[in-house]
């Protein structure tokens, strides 16, 4: 089975997308991470064979008075390339 996946599919990825350092990186809830970790490898390629997930860090995030161990997912992919994505939906 194949799934088939677009460049704007790239929004529905994580909940916080943030520019680190120049390229993106996106946070994703612990309990969702493996899955959109596969679906984000996926993502990328339309982009560019070269684009790629290049580390996984534990990302704790807080809100209000709860903690939250979540997952960053930090790409290669140019900041600048997500944002005209994000400008065309």
């Amino acid at each position: 089975m194949n799934i088939e996946v677009e460049k704007n599919d790239i929004m529905k990825i994580g909940y916080k997308r943030i520019n680190f350092a120049g390229v993106l990186g996106i946070v994703s809830d612990s309990d969702t991470a493996n899955v959109e970790e596969i679906l984000l490898r996926c993502i990328l390629k339309c982009f560019g064979e070269t684009y790629i997930i290049t580390k996984v860090e534990d990302c704790v995030m807080v809100d209000e008075d709860d903690l939250y161990d979540d997952i960053m997912f930090i790409t290669n992919l140019p900041f600048e390339m997500f944002e005209k994505v994000d400008r065309d939906v």
